[in-house]
């Protein structure tokens, strides 16, 4: 029973992306400025008039005096990269309402420049634009790729601009969300969100109605994760994943020890604060050999290492996927129901007794590259994205009434086009849940990482500077051998000591060195 619940309520945790709000921070200010003497002259009067009509107007779009005085006196215009195409109906609400909004609150317009999914992340497109001096003023990063960048110079200090430009962010947001972008000193990075994050990844998200419809009822071991898979595939020809062996919820069931993963090639035990070499563990054997197993049983695709498709999972190419936080009827419900209607999604831990760890605070936030020189706008930007109830609703959901209405309470939407990202934008202190989910889950979710504990590695940036020869090296021999073990493809026997020799040959024992210093340093001063 307490397992079912618990599927139930991972199922609906979907939050991570959109979850929660409650409280209502939104309310605006009322208009209390004097409208002046009605003795006084005209010229008096007509200054007084201009001076409410201001006032007004910075009621309407602020909460209190020292707020509005963050609005800079001249307009000017920033470009945020995203990903993802644009909606029509995106682009039609940047154009009016987002665009007015922006104008009104932080004089500043909004230009946005979409890229493909598959240019997130480090070596990307956006990674070339800085480099080659484009001019855009922030986008979306994670840790990985935020430390990738800083170690090229590549991104700019927010210190000065964080405690001047973020009032509301800092009522709403956690500051050990700064946490993971910090460097040498320096924060390089403003998260954006609210959400539970504890146990991230180490969840399996798979097809609950396939589920149902095969008379299972939980998934708590490898073992059943590969009957569930075999029925998967036998009664609706879908395969397992397109995930490699390193998946969280995979290395979780293959022992008894609570590894958490930091690096290429590099888990680390929270429980010794050991340095763990992944390749010559025991996890890494088992997985690979059951990725083995999996293969010659078809159900690894064939071309899991050339798939083109972002989210095959979505697409209904397989059963199950890392979960995030229970967040999958946020993340990837709405995209599966596209292409099966009835499809529903639920999350299930493997080795459900072993602890849950909360790896970060937040997983996204905006960068600032070197090239700008608006850091100022972005954090006005980002701040107004976690203003209150009512902006948070806005960029979410969109106009109320046209876009979505309230039902006691929740957000009932009236456009399923995207707009700013849900999980982007979700705070559990000021959003406001959808009718998807029951009053029970969201009080569950807002307390999600209560029961969380902190991995040994929370907060921790590696600096690569004096590796970054080493590091390239490992990671192509990663990628040329260890990847096709991790994907099923190559044995392990006739392989793993192969890869031993070219990862020494790569530097390995000058890259573990290198880390485990930064790492023993980082826990010394925690």
């Amino acid at each position: 029973m307490k397992k079912k619940l618990l599927s139930t309520i991972l199922a609906g945790t979907l939050l991570l992306s959109v979850l929660t709000g409650c409280g209502s921070d939104g309310n605006q200010g009322s208009t209390s400025s004097d409208t002046g003497n009605a003795s006084g002259s005209t010229e008096e009067q007509s200054t007084q008039q201009e001076s409410t009509n201001a006032s007004e107007s910075n009621d309407e779009t602020g909460d209190n005096e020292g707020e509005a005085s963050l609005r800079p006196e001249t307009l000017d215009k920033i470009t945020v990269v995203l990903f993802g195409e644009e909606s029509p109906r995106m682009q039609e609400l940047m154009e009016n309402e987002f665009q007015q909004m922006f104008i009104d609150e932080i004089n500043t317009e909004v230009e946005l420049m979409y890229l493909p999914w598959t240019e997130n992340g480090a070596g990307g497109k956006v990674d070339l634009m800085i480099a080659s001096g484009q001019e855009f003023d922030a986008c979306i990063v994670d840790p990985r790729w935020a430390a990738s960048s800083y170690s090229k110079g590549y991104l700019q200090d927010l210190s000065e601009v964080i405690d001047t430009y973020l009032p509301d962010w800092h009522e709403n947001v956690d500051p050990t969300a700064f946490d993971a972008y910090r460097f040498d000193g320096g924060v390089y990075a403003i998260p954006i969100g609210n959400k539970p994050t504890g146990g991230v990844y180490s969840t399996v998200c798979v097809r609950q109605d396939i589920m149902d419809a095969i008379d299972m009822d939980n998934i708590s071991t490898l073992d059943d994760l590969t009957a569930y898979a075999q029925k998967a595939k036998e009664q609706y020809g879908l395969y397992a994943t397109y995930e490699l062996a390193t998946a969280e919820y995979i290395i979780r069931g293959t022992s008894d020890r609570n590894l958490i993963p930091l690096c290429t090639g590099i888990w680390i035990d929270q429980d010794t604060k050991e340095l763990v070499n992944f390749i010559e563990s025991p996890e890494f054997e088992a997985a690979v050999k059951l990725y083995n197993d999996w293969y010659a049983q078809d159900l690894i695709p064939k071309d899991i290492l050339t798939n083109t498709v972002t989210l095959p999972f979505q697409a209904n190419m397989t059963s199950f996927m890392r979960g995030t936080c229970g967040t999958t009827l946020i993340e990837n419900e709405p995209g599966l129901q596209s292409v099966v209607p009835e499809a529903k999604t639920a999350e299930y831990y493997i080795a459900p007794e072993k602890p849950i760890y909360k790896k970060s605070y937040e997983n996204t936030a905006f960068q600032v590259p070197v090239t700008s020189t608006k850091a100022d706008r972005v954090a006005l930007f980002v701040n107004l994205l976690q203003k209150n109830t009512e902006m948070a609703n806005l960029f979410a959901y969109g106009v109320e009434g046209t876009d979505y209405e309230l039902i006691d309470g929740k957000v009932s939407k009236i456009n399923t086009e995207e707009l700013f990202y849900e999980w982007m934008i979700y705070n559990v202190k000021i959003s406001t849940p959808t009718t998807a989910y029951t009053d029970e889950f969201m009080e569950v979710y807002k307390n999600w990482d209560d029961k969380a504990l902190p991995a040994l590695s929370f907060g921790f940036s590696i600096d690569y500077s004096n590796v970054q020869t080493e590091k390239a090296q490992i990671d192509s021999a990663w990628e040329e051998l260890a990847t096709p073990m991790l994907a099923g493809l190559k044995d392990y026997d006739s392989n793993i000591e192969e890869l031993k020799a070219e990862l020494k040959k790569a530097g390995w024992d000058t890259y573990i060195a290198e880390i485990q210093r930064q790492f023993d340093e980082f826990l010394a001063n925690k």
